[in-house]
């Protein structure tokens, strides 16, 4: 079982009133609104009711900031977390999204890439919208490729990590004549934004695994099966190692009448999916999901998700239903089939 946060909806710490409320999103500043010491007092609290209840690790977005502590806050977290037997997977945004380093000056931050290197930028559409975002990173660019690779064994290197939760940003697609040309290199046709995914990380996963052959290294597809092109072929799967998790957002194919039988003819692959319940940003912090994880994840189980979760934003302490919720979650991952 995996919990999904960023640092700035977090209520575990001891100002829970001050946080964000809304979405996050590629071209708005998404700030921390706490005290610095929150960060540390918060995901502290986290980790150990992780493993009171047994979840396996937490997806931190926000996780590298200068004004909580940068490095040195991020590190003593994980290897607090390390000692309790929780994995930390931070977020990170290829091509937006702040990079390895979310906000501040590092050379693994993407604002401060983009100020050094201009000329490695573009600007990217949403997919099936007009929304532009930029500046971001044009994927197909060898230089950037090789920054994500550096900004890897940085990360492995310093910090006592699970793995990286790794997302292409908000559905864009690259319309640079390099992405185009990537993407058509690819040999197969899919959704642009999951190809410009391939074409970012097919040299990154290799490398990651190589490097940390038991992480858990994840590309984020934000879609269901149900929204996926040409479902069930899913040919982007061959084009990375066989060891990469693909994320798979499920609040809206959960509820699809075919759920879960219909969906079984998909090629096997390692898989986790991701629960839009249960969030500030969503209005839902005070929902009892106990019956729908009940009807859910025996049904993950049966199409073969290795993880599986929701947010995990909200303290115990500060909703009554959140205890509920987190531990009907956490009794699937010890009894699988059963909630």
């Amino acid at each position: 079982m995996l919990l999904w946060c960023w640092d700035a909806r977090m209520t575990w710490d001891d100002e829970p009133e001050k946080l964000l409320t809304r979405m996050a999103a590629a071209e708005q500043r998404f700030p921390y609104p706490k005290r610095p010491e929150s960060f540390g007092i918060g995901f502290r609290r986290m980790v150990d009711y992780c493993a009171k209840e047994g979840i396996w690790g937490v997806i931190i977005w926000g996780f590298l900031r200068d004004c909580h502590g940068g490095v040195s806050a991020a590190a003593d977290l994980c290897k607090y977390a390390s000692d309790k037997g929780v994995k930390i997977l931070p977020g990170v945004g290829l091509c937006s999204y702040g990079g390895y380093y979310f906000d501040g000056d590092s050379p693994y931050n993407l604002d401060r890439y983009l100020r050094e290197h201009p000329e490695r930028a573009s600007r990217a559409v949403e997919e099936g919208g007009t929304r532009e975002v930029g500046p971001v990173l044009d994927p197909s660019v060898e230089a950037n490729q090789r920054w994500w690779r550096e900004g890897l064994e940085w990360m492995l290197d310093t910090f006592e990590i699970g793995g990286i939760d790794y997302e292409m940003g908000d559905f864009i697609v690259n319309p640079s004549p390099g992405a185009v040309s990537a993407r058509s290199a690819l040999g197969f046709d899919a959704d642009g934004n999951v190809m410009d995914v391939v074409v970012a990380t097919r040299g990154l996963m290799g490398r990651a695994l190589e490097l940390r052959p038991d992480g858990v290294f994840i590309n984020c597809t934000y879609r269901g099966f149900h929204q996926i092109k040409h479902f069930p072929r899913v040919p982007y799967v061959e084009a990375l190692p066989r060891g990469t998790v693909w994320e798979y957002t499920l609040t809206g194919m959960v509820r699809q009448p075919e759920f879960p039988d219909g969906y079984a003819g998909v090629p096997p692959h390692r898989t986790y999916g991701y629960l839009h319940w249960f969030n500030a940003s969503s209005g839902t912090v005070d929902k009892d999901y106990a019956e729908e994880i009940g009807r859910v994840f025996p049904g993950l189980h049966r199409l073969g998700f290795e993880f599986a979760g929701t947010y995990g934003e909200v303290s115990p302490k500060v909703s009554a239903v959140a205890d509920t919720n987190y531990r009907a979650q956490a009794r699937w991952a010890r009894e699988p089939g059963q909630a």
